[in-house]
């Protein structure tokens, strides 16, 4: 752009101040929510690319989720040359250290094999990736735990204790980065002292084929593709595993690469996963704000057209040819367009913290910026502004120069390609209202749903004290006034119980087991119905259990127990069964519980079996029954308490109904997301209604005038200018609820209970939008009809 050609763009941008600031702040807030969401879909898409051998890494599973075991890892190595190594993976979130005589930390921790960090790229500061694992007590821990506990020492051959046992540290990671699928952990631990770890004394665990209980993942060596393997690792299995030689066997073998876990249809395993289809839509709405923002500059500037068509006739009188007036609208297009990108550059790195919390996520768009995104991203703006002035240089430089400098310029067009993207503004503007309201609606309803359990005025803390502790800790806790009732528990509502898989006459069945005391069906307000057996206790059985970072082996009696609704059904018994098989012995039923929901409610209704808890069994969890008003007053007493007893050792604690909440937090987000975008898109559409129907009635103001002069009143000059423009609105709202109901309604079948698409939605969607284009339509059509006519046609 020449010094004249800037000269007169500031020159233009101070005199409409208005216009100018609606412009730029509104297509740079378009940009901010591109800048973000364009950062955040690069970084889900490049989960593990910085993995050296990202190529030749997989991840061995099945669609039943079963783990593996050390045997059937090993049959793989022997039997596929392909193989060059393998680890299995397990997380472990019990560690707990000590840093002074009065403090502990817990911190998580990954049983792996020596060969993890040959696969792996997770640098060490210390230590080498051949040596570090050599040990078979040894573990590696990362740079902000060293810290934690060592301060500035270097931690190389200090010691920390699992399960009794002192394990030297034998190197030092970088801390694990966001943008892996692995889950956070600390510190990284040889798998061959697992056995030791467990206090297992049958042999070494990691040579026990029915102990699958671990992640699996294969390097391939290089040149080789071990996903045309899956169906041979599945023979290979039938022959050798017996779990895969059951009725209820998984039917494949998937072997996924590693940068596809992240997105896995099987789920996450031990490590982290998002939908693929989310990220998609996330960068589908980045798409779709980029064309609001440039539909929304047009026809801004197309409005603005009027007030610069004397500036314009007078450089064609001058000799100014069309492509020199194209090349100034493009060069000023270009340059608004620059401005509104740093200035959301600036909003982005504002909001970051605001995006991170809302999409539960770690995106930073300082660093994303590197030169060759840089680049992008200029060559993006590039063609944003060139898109955005080619249409108003069309428009504007096709107006009649001698009319316009006459005074009689009128643009004889009914501009229905401004009103096409008026309405696609507002299709698109309905389509997401009806998401947010949706989405709010789903997240209400799975909030709120009956999971058939009392949740209310219940807190939950994690227990990790020892098991003869229970009874001192229950009687502290009661002589708090606010306190009606504790429970102690090995599995609930919350955490789901242990999965037990049995023989039943000969059919493989899967339930879950809760082990609880007596006033577990009080506080949880369960009903149930006695059977008419009393609990009678059978034979000895060795459980295995691990607390407080410790782990033993306890010896207990089989007892009977409380079925829940949906087992009896399961288990094809009469409604009061007495007994049943379970294997090899007889299973004695005390009573029968009402159905209640597990976990969260994107799984269906399960089996449960009750038993009593014993007196040595180490509880999971304590479960406190609230009472009285002042409740958080309550539940710091509890936790004063109970750090009195656990001796620095930390616990978790918090509300029942605050982390059945939580469970929904990604819906929270999402529909938190699509609303704020729905805003933008209400905002922009607004913004794009209100400036075409100021330059369609700026071309009509001499026909108002001659109506008014010849009896029309406001309301009819009212209704004449509105109506050209809400039968816009009305075709956009007859597109977009179809759109809408066909992309909620495929949302809404992923969950298994789901809200209804009631027909107000859409009437409510429909309104909002409606009530946003009349108010800015109504504006200026009614300073248009209460003007003075004489003012309009004084010219004539």
């Amino acid at each position: 752009m020449r010094g004249t050609g800037l000269k007169l763009f500031i020159r233009n941008f101070s005199r409409n101040k208005l216009y100018s600031l609606v412009v730029v702040l509104g297509f740079a807030t378009a940009l901010t929510f591109v800048i973000l969401l364009s950062v955040y879909v690069r970084q889900e898409l490049a989960v593990d690319s910085f993995q050296e051998n990202k190529d030749r890494i997989y991840r061995v599973i099945n669609e039943k989720d079963y783990g593996y075991s050390g045997p059937m890892a090993s049959i793989l190595q022997q039997q596929f040359p392909e193989i060059e190594c393998y680890s299995l993976f397990m997380l472990n979130k019990e560690g707990i250290t000590p840093v002074s005589p009065t403090e502990k930390v817990r911190y998580t921790y990954a049983y792996v094999h020596p060969t993890f960090f040959k696969m792996f790229t997770f640098p060490l500061i210390e230590g080498s990736p051949e040596e570090v694992m050599q040990e078979k007590y040894s573990m590696v821990i990362t740079q902000s735990l060293a810290r934690k506990l060592f301060g500035n020492e270097s931690p190389l051959g200090k010691e920390i204790k699992i399960a009794g046992i002192a394990v030297p540290v034998t190197g030092v990671m970088k801390d694990i980065p966001e943008n892996t699928h692995f889950q956070h952990f600390d510190a990284a631990v040889n798998i061959a002292g697992l056995s030791d770890y467990w206090g297992w004394k049958n042999g070494d665990i990691l040579e026990q084929m029915g102990i699958a209980t671990f992640s699996l993942y294969l390097m391939a060596k290089p040149g080789t593709d071990l996903k045309v393997r899956e169906k041979d690792m599945l023979e290979s299995f039938q022959k050798n595993v017996s779990q895969y030689q059951r009725e209820d066997a998984p039917q494949k073998v998937v072997i996924e690469p590693l940068e596809q876990i992240y997105f896995s249809a099987y789920g996450g395993g031990w490590g982290k996963h998002n939908s693929k289809s989310l990220v998609l839509v996330m960068a589908a709405i980045v798409t779709v704000v980029l064309l609001l923002a440039i539909i929304n500059y047009i026809n801004l500037s197309i409005a603005q057209g009027g007030m610069r068509a004397k500036e314009i006739s007078v450089k064609k009188l001058l000799g100014s040819s069309r492509r020199m007036l194209f090349s100034q609208f493009i060069n000023e297009s270009l340059l608004l367009s620059c401005i509104a990108f740093l200035i959301a550059c600036g909003f982005s790195v504002l909001l970051e913290p605001v995006f991170n919390q809302l999409m539960d996520t770690h995106i930073e768009v300082a660093s994303a910026f590197s030169p060759w995104m840089l680049f992008y991203a200029l060559l993006l703006i590039g063609m944003v502004g060139f898109i955005s002035g080619v249409v108003p240089a069309w428009v504007i430089t096709r107006f009649n120069a001698m009319a316009v400098m006459k005074g009689v310029f009128r643009k004889r067009t009914k501009g229905i390609y401004s009103k096409v993207l008026i309405s696609f503004q507002f299709t698109v503007a309905i389509v997401l209202t009806i998401c947010t309201i949706v989405l709010v609606k789903q997240t209400h309803f799975l909030q709120h749903f009956d999971m058939g359990f009392n949740r209310d005025h219940i807190a939950r803390f994690s227990y990790v004290l020892d098991a003869g502790k229970k009874e001192t800790l229950r009687n502290e806790v009661m002589k708090l006034a606010g306190v009606k009732e504790v429970v102690f528990a090995c599995g609930d509502p919350i955490d789901g119980g242990n999965n037990y898989t049995f023989d039943c006459e000969g059919r493989r069945l899967s339930f879950q087991t809760f082990k609880v005391d007596t006033s577990f069906f009080r506080v949880f307000g369960l009903k149930t119905v006695p059977t008419g057996n009393t609990n009678q206790e059978g034979g000895e059985y060795t459980e295995f259990t691990y607390s407080n970072g410790k782990s033993s082996r306890t010896v207990l009696k089989y007892q009977s127990a409380w079925l829940n609704e949906e087992a009896v059904r399961q288990l094809g018994l009469g409604k009061l069964p007495l007994e049943f098989k379970i294997n090899d012995r007889l299973q004695s039923v005390c009573g029968i519980v009402g159905d209640f929901h597990i976990r969260d409610l994107t799984q269906q209704l399960e089996p449960l079996m009750i038993y009593p808890m014993q007196a040595q069994e180490t509880p999971w969890s304590m479960l406190v029954q609230l009472q009285g008003n002042d409740q958080y007053v309550t539940f710091h007493e509890i936790e004063t308490v109970y750090k009195k007893l656990s001796e620095g050792v930390p616990f978790e604690a918090g509300f029942l109904n605050d982390t059945i909440a939580h469970w929904y937090d990604r819906v929270d987000r999402i529909s938190s997301m699509i609303g704020n975008l729905c805003l933008l898109a209400i905002l922009l559409s607004a913004m794009g209604i209100l400036a075409m129907a100021t330059y369609f009635i700026q071309q009509r103001i001499k026909e108002i005038g001659i109506r008014r002069v010849n009896g029309a009143t406001v309301q009819e000059i009212l209704q004449m200018l509105m109506n050209n423009f809400i039968k816009w609105i009305v075709l956009a709202f007859f597109i977009a609820c179809p759109v809408g109901y066909y992309v909620m309604n495929r949302w809404l079948s992923d969950f298994i209970y789901r809200t209804s698409l009631d027909w107000w939605i859409f009437a409510t969607s429909g309104m909002i939008a409606f009530l946003i284009a009349g108010l800015m339509i109504c504006w200026q059509s009614w300073k248009a009809a209460t003007a003075n006519p004489v003012d309009t046609l004084k010219t004539e």
